[in-house]
């Protein structure tokens, strides 16, 4: 199913769309921003592990914290 950008509010601003390049594009930033020194490669792979581990359903900001953590350690 595809982002319908005309419906926006809290059910979509917590998910992130893999399959939409801006949104993570966005999440790759963000955590380039909240790690510094993390390059963008590294960034987009523990996004994408993170992912791997939670289902992205249960939200952004759960996949935000396993990859600053996976990114931290």
């Amino acid at each position: 199913m595809t982002d319908n950008k005309k419906n926006i509010g809290n059910p979509d601003r917590y998910l992130i769309s893999f399959k939409e390049k801006y949104e993570v594009n966005y999440a790759v930033t963000q955590l380039q921003k909240q790690v510094p020194g993390t390059t963008r490669p590294e960034a987009k792979e523990a996004l994408f592990e993170a992912a791997k581990q939670i289902d992205p359903s249960r939200g952004r900001e759960k996949i935000m914290a396993a990859a600053r953590k996976d990114l931290r350690s």
